[in-house]
């Protein structure tokens, strides 16, 4: 058979997870970014990480030099120029091509203009403050509203060239803020409100990598966000899609896969170690109640919490802390439960606790777990944990009450 190699133009969160979410189950793949910063921000072997801008030639080059045979295309979606070229490219090549896009978000209370030129048309009518996060690429346009340089306050990656280019347009001192997102709640609305902000200026670029904060911040703050559309209409997957589908090429499934069994009921002591549980809905509080009964140190993370949450946390049961998760939340945990209604969050866990050989159960993603939550039976001197490899919490929890239905009998 065809050996399959993988070549993966990233540049956003998504190709990001991708690679670290293929590279955690050794699936072989290459990836292009366009600077040496986004190589740098990419978790996984370096090696297989190219950093260079590359034109339709240079990708073609670089594809026929390297024999690839299928082509990931997670580049952002306002970056036409370059997902027309890698197309272009692979249908010259007769590759196989995926584009893995991010879903586009709707909101209600939004300015929405079809491209930039019609933001800055209103921009150019309307006074107030602005705080631009739609990068350093085309803030030239911003520099036609009248008093551009006290008006607006630009966000940009810290880049040197970026931030060269923008000195040269006239976005300096205060009005230039060098930093790398994504970007929470409270950095938003502290902007927003340092600068007295009445508008937020952004691409709708989807829910992933800090947008909804962003949304919910310029509210707070009272700011009116203007959101540009996007350039093209573009059909694609999901990181989880695009995922499933690389991960399904690469397994070969047993000849019998009724009859084989491949998480083996391992019993462990989990007596004071540090346990996460990231969300504290439905799901996770249930997660958390069973966790409480094994003398383990929980701590919760979650922007928002259940009444049981929150009267574990009073009890002083549990550790709870109201925020959205970061990466640093994994340090120095022994066992981490992932239990969001956000796929993209649950996703990330699953990178960064399969690359630090961290005990994880994601629940909305069986194939992402290395131990299965088990439905638990308690007796006096017996505890019991049902699994149905996965596939069915229901089938689970009808064992365990048949077993408790017994042990109660007797």
């Amino acid at each position: 058979m065809k050996e399959t190699k993988l070549l993966l133009f990233a540049g956003t969160t998504e190709g990001r997870l991708l690679f670290e979410s293929l590279s955690a189950v050794s699936i072989p793949v290459d990836v292009c970014v366009a600077t040496e910063y986004g190589k740098d921000i990419i978790q996984g072997n370096a090696e297989h990480v190219f950093a260079k801008r590359l034109n339709a030639q240079e990708m073609k080059a670089f594809i026929l030099k390297n024999k690839y045979s299928l082509v990931i295309d997670s580049t952002h979606p306002y970056a036409i120029v370059v997902t027309q070229n890698i197309k272009t490219v692979c249908d010259e090549l007769s590759l196989e091509y995926i584009r893995l896009l991010r879903k586009e978000s709707d909101y209600d209370d939004v300015i929405y203009c079809e491209t930039l030129s019609c933001a800055v048309d209103f921009l150019k009518s309307h006074g107030g403050t602005v705080l631009s996060t739609i990068g350093s690429k085309e803030l030239a346009q911003l520099t036609t509203i009248e008093g551009f340089e006290k008006r607006i306050f630009a966000r940009i990656l810290p880049l040197p060239q970026a931030v060269n280019d923008c000195f040269a347009l006239g976005f300096q001192g205060k009005n230039l803020i060098c930093m790398q997102g994504p970007f929470s709640y409270d950095l938003n609305l502290a902007m927003l409100k340092q600068y007295q902000c009445s508008y937020l200026l952004t691409k709708n670029s989807g829910d992933i990598g800090g947008f909804e904060d962003k949304i919910k911040a310029a509210k707070s703050a009272d700011a009116q966000v203007i959101m540009i559309g996007r350039p093209t209409n573009e059909v694609g997957f999901s990181l989880k899609q695009v995922n499933d589908i690389i991960v399904k090429r690469f397994s070969f499934p047993p000849k019998n896969k009724n009859l084989l069994k491949t998480y083996f009921p391992l019993f462990i002591n989990i007596e004071n170690q540090a346990v996460l549980v990231v969300g504290a809905g439905k799901i996770a509080t249930r997660r958390i109640k069973t966790l409480s009964k094994f003398n383990c140190n929980i701590t919760v993370i979650a922007p928002f919490a259940s009444d049981e949450v929150l009267k574990m946390h009073e009890l002083e049961q549990i550790v709870y802390k109201n925020r959205a998760f970061q990466q640093r939340d994994i340090d120095e945990m022994f066992l981490v439960v992932s239990a969001t209604d956000n796929r993209e969050i649950n996703h990330e866990i699953y990178c960064l606790t399969e690359k630090k050989g961290i005990f994880h159960s994601i629940a909305d993603c069986k194939e992402e777990c290395n131990f299965y939550f088990p439905a638990i039976v308690e007796t006096q001197d017996a505890v019991i944990g049902i699994t149905a490899q996965g596939k069915s919490h229901k089938a689970a929890s009808m064992m365990a009450d048949k077993i408790r239905g017994i042990t109660n009998e007797n």
